[in-house]
C-alpha cells in the first residue's frame, strides 16, 4: 500500500492513542470523501471482515505524539545558567528605548527560575490538546489537532466499535452547521501556543477540523538540513500535510510568517486552499498601471501621512508603523535574514539571552506597558511557556533562518509582486498596535478582500492577546454566508 493511500485513510479512521487503527468497510462516503486506503485493504484481506493493520513503522504515517524535553539534564542546566546570568549597564531612564530593559529582564529571569514548572506546563500541553506527528515533504512535522471526525463512533451500550470509520458521523455538527477543516499558521518568534487558547474557544464552537502545526525547524518540528527552504517550501509541507491527512479543501489563517505562508498557499494552491485570513498585512502600494489614483495617494501618503490621511487615523497609524519599523525596529529581521548562525550561538547557548531577545518582541509588539505585567494580556507563565518551547526543543537557531531563506530565495518579492488569485476570498483583521498594515486601498490592488474590521484593542499576537475576540472574528468569517457556499460546493465537485 502506497504512503499517500495509508494517510487518506487515517483521516477518516485515524491512529488511537496505542498507535494501531482497524479499518473496517465503508458506507457511500466515497464521493465526499474518497477512501483508496479502505478499498486497498478491504481487497488484500481478500473481502475478510478482518483489521487492515497499518504499518507503523513508516514515518508518512500519522501517530500521537507526547511533548517533551530533547535534553534529559535540560531543568538542571538551565537552573544553573540561570542562577549564574550576569547583566549588563543600563544608561538611566533608557526604559525600552535601548532593547529589553534589563529590571523587567531580571524580573522575569526570577520569574523562569523560582517560579516557572515546566513539567507542569508540559503536562498541561499534553493534556489539553492532541499532539501528532508526521513526514511531510521529507520532514517530521508536529501539528495539534482536533478533529469532531477522528474518533471511532462506539454502541453506547456495549462500547463496540461500530462498523465503518463514519458510522454515526455526518458533516454538519449537532446544530446542522457545517463543519470544515482550519489550518492555523504561526510565525516568529510565536509557536503553536500562540493559538492554545483560541484553540479551546474554536473546539467549543464546533464548527471546525483544527490543524496547527508547529512550522519546519520550530518546536517539535524536523528543522530543514538543506538551504532554499523558504516561504514556498514551507507552504507547499503545509498544503501537503492538509492533503495527507485528507483535507482535500480547507480554509487557513495566519499572522507573522503565518499570513505570508496563509497567502503563499492561497496563491500556490487556489483548488485546494478556499479562503484565507490574515492579522498582517504587508503589501506595496497599488500598481500604476491598475490602479494609478491609489498608486499616487499611497506614494504621497507615506511620505506625508498626517496630510493626506489626516481623516482615517486607522490608516495614518499604518503607515507611521511601517516607517518606525523600518527606521527603529526593524534591523532584527536583517540580522536573522544575512547572519542567523553568528546570533543562533549566543541564543542557542544562553538562556537569558534567549529570553532577551524573544521578550523585546513579545513586549514591544503586543498592545501593553511593559512596565505593567499585571495588566499584560498573557501571563508571565504563558510568555515563559513560549520561550520554553524554543529552548527547549533548542530550535532558536532553525527558526531564525525563516529570514534567511526568504530573503535570499527572494520569495517575499515573488510573493508582494503576485495577487492573490480573485477565486480566494481574503478575510484582514486589523488590530490596534499591528506593526505591518497598510491601508484597504493597497491590499484590494492584490487580493479580494471580502472582510475587513478593526479592533481597537490587541497587538501583533492576535490570537494570544485577544483570543476570544480572535475567534469570533475568523468564525464570523469562515462560516459567513459566501464561504460556505463556496466551500460547500467545493466539496461536492462544483467548478466555481
Amino acid at each position: 500500500m502506497s504512503t499517500q493511500s495509508h494517510n487518506s485513510s487515517l483521516e477518516e479512521s485515524f491512529v488511537s492513542v496505542h498507535e494501531k487503527t482497524i479499518l473496517e468497510g465503508s458506507e457511500d462516503l466515497e464521493e465526499e470523501f474518497p477512501q483508496p486506503a479502505l478499498q486497498e485493504a478491504e481487497s488484500s484481506c481478500n473481502d475478510e471482515k478482518s483489521a487492515a493493520i497499518l504499518n507503523l513503522d513508516d514515518p508518512a504515517v500519522p501517530r500521537r505524539l507526547e511533548l517533551s524535553a530533547h535534553q534529559t539534564d535540560l531543568l538542571a542546566t538551565l537552573r544553573t545558567r540561570l542562577t549564574e546570568a550576569r547583566y549588563p549597564d543600563q544608561i538611566e531612564a533608557a526604559e525600552w528605548s535601548y532593547g529589553t530593559e534589563t529590571n523587567t529582564l531580571k524580573m522575569l529571569t526570577r520569574e523562569w527560575l523560582h517560579l516557572y514548572d515546566w513539567n507542569k506546563e508540559l503536562a498541561h500541553l499534553n493534556q489539553d490538546f492532541e499532539h501528532w506527528t508526521c513526514r511531510v515533504n521529507g520532514l517530521d512535522i508536529h501539528y495539534v489537532r482536533h478533529d469532531p471526525w477522528a474518533d471511532m463512533a462506539e454502541d453506547p451500550v456495549t462500547e463496540e466499535i461500530l462498523e465503518g470509520p463514519f458510522a454515526g458521523k455526518t458533516m454538519v455538527n449537532e446544530k446542522g452547521e457545517i463543519i470544515m477543516p482550519l489550518l492555523l499558521i504561526h510565525g516568529w518568534p510565536g509557536t503553536w501556543y500562540e493559538f492554545g487558547k483560541a484553540i479551546q474557544l474554536l473546539k467549543k464552537r464546533g464548527r471546525f477540523q483544527i490543524i496547527v502545526p508547529s512550522l519546519p525547524g520550530f518546536g517539535w518540528s524536523q528543522a530543514p538540513t538543506q538551504k532554499n527552504f523558504g516561504v514556498r517550501a514551507m507552504a507547499k509541507t503545509l498544503h501537503e500535510l492538509m492533503q495527507h491527512l485528507g483535507y482535500k479543501h480547507y480554509v487557513a489563517q495566519g499572522g507573522d510568517w503565518g499570513s505570508i505562508i496563509s497567502r503563499t498557499i492561497a496563491t500556490l494552491y487556489p483548488e485546494h486552499c478556499l479562503a484565507i485570513h490574515i492579522n498582517m498585512l504587508p503589501c506595496l502600494t497599488p500598481r500604476p498601471w491598475t490602479r494609478p489614483f491609489e498608486f499616487a495617494k499611497a506614494v504621497t501618503g507615506f511620505l506625508l501621512p498626517s496630510i493626506v490621511y489626516k481623516n482615517n487615523p486607522r490608516e495614518r497609524a499604518s503607515i507611521e508603523a511601517l516607517k518606525m519599523y523600518a527606521i527603529e525596529d526593524g534591523a532584527y529581521f536583517f540580522i536573522q535574514a544575512t547572519k542567523p548562525q553568528t546570533l543562533g550561538h549566543a541564543l542557542h547557548d544562553s538562556p537569558v539571552g534567549l529570553l532577551s531577545w524573544l521578550t523585546e518582541k513579545y513586549l514591544g509588539w503586543a498592545d501593553l506597558d511593559p512596565a505593567q505585567p499585571e495588566t499584560w494580556p498573557f501571563s508571565k507563565t504563558e510568555l515563559l511557556t513560549q520561550v520554553m518551547i524554543y529552548y527547549s526543543t533548542g530550535t532558536i537557531t532553525s527558526s531564525t533562518r525563516i529570514y534567511y531563506e526568504a530573503y535570499h530565495t527572494r520569495d517575499l518579492e515573488w510573493l508582494l509582486r503576485r495577487p492573490v488569485p480573485a477565486s480566494v476570498p481574503v478575510g484582514v483583521g486589523v488590530w490596534n498596535k499591528e506593526i505591518f498594515m497598510v491601508p484597504k486601498a493597497w491590499a484590494d490592488d492584490y487580493m479580494n478582500i471580502t472582510s475587513w474590521h478593526e479592533f481597537p484593542k490587541g497587538g501583533h499576537f492576535a490570537a494570544f492577546e485577544r483570543p476570544v475576540e480572535f475567534e469570533k472574528e475568523i468564525t464570523g468569517y469562515f462560516t459567513s454566508e459566501h464561504i460556505l457556499d463556496l466551500f460547500t460546493a467545493k466539496r461536492h465537485g462544483y467548478k466555481i
